[in-house]
């Protein structure tokens, strides 16, 4: 008997089943104690049919990331779109913070050291990939900044990638820091973010009144 043939719908939903299967698992046990069987197993498919998708464990797990990026801008600019009173400062700032406090985020933060190492490897085996990845998110907060209808030449999408990805780092490695003023030190960051894309608080005032 010939093996089954799937259509490319069904073959998307096969590789669809095991990122979320292994998003599961990421969040639970991270990168290293997760296996191609673990994930399988949790699919309910064949070990086989993981490599009709993905090259690796590794492989699979970047292209976990690179998801992680694209749901996320996009929830960013549902959130910087959405009709509404509330200043589109407001909205951004809600949203990062949203974003940074949510169980799916804190999650991940635990294995921190275990993706800066796969994006390590990564990039030894596969250079252009994470260059790709690097400017689809440099692309994305361009799309960002310009619905925030600022100046993209004084506003540097390049400055706000960095900005994040530093206050990232921080939260990741919160075990270094005084616990009682996280919520304080993530305020002052945010602020500071803000500043920087908006200005001051009366030009904010003035470009919110514009809108």
């Amino acid at each position: 008997m010939s093996p089954k043939q799937y259509t490319n719908q069904e073959k998307e939903a096969q590789k669809e089943k095991l990122l979320n299967k292994g998003k599961e698992l990421l969040s639970i046990y991270g990168v290293r104690k997760t296996s191609v069987e673990d994930i399988t197993k949790a699919a309910l498919m064949a070990k086989g049919t993981f490599y009709q998708y993905f090259e690796s464990k590794e492989f699979f797990f970047f292209e976990l990331i690179v998801q992680y990026h694209r749901e996320w801008f996009q929830r960013a600019e549902a959130a910087l779109t959405q009709l509404g009173g509330v200043p589109i400062r407001a909205r951004l700032r809600g949203f990062i913070r949203h974003c940074f406090l949510s169980p799916e985020f804190l999650a991940v933060f635990k294995y921190h050291d275990e993706l800066v190492e796969l994006l390590q490897g990564i990039r030894r085996l596969a250079y252009n990939q994470v260059d790709d990845l690097l400017e689809m998110e440099h692309s994305a907060y361009e799309q960002l900044l310009a619905l925030c209808r600022v100046d993209t030449q004084k506003v540097k999408p390049g400055v706000v990638h960095n900005y994040l990805h530093a206050i990232y780092f921080a939260l990741a490695n919160s075990s270094i820091m005084e616990k009682e003023c996280m919520d304080d030190t993530f305020d002052l960051l945010l602020d500071g973010l803000m500043t920087y894309i908006f200005g001051g608080e009366e030009e904010a005032h003035t470009k919110n009144c514009n809108e």
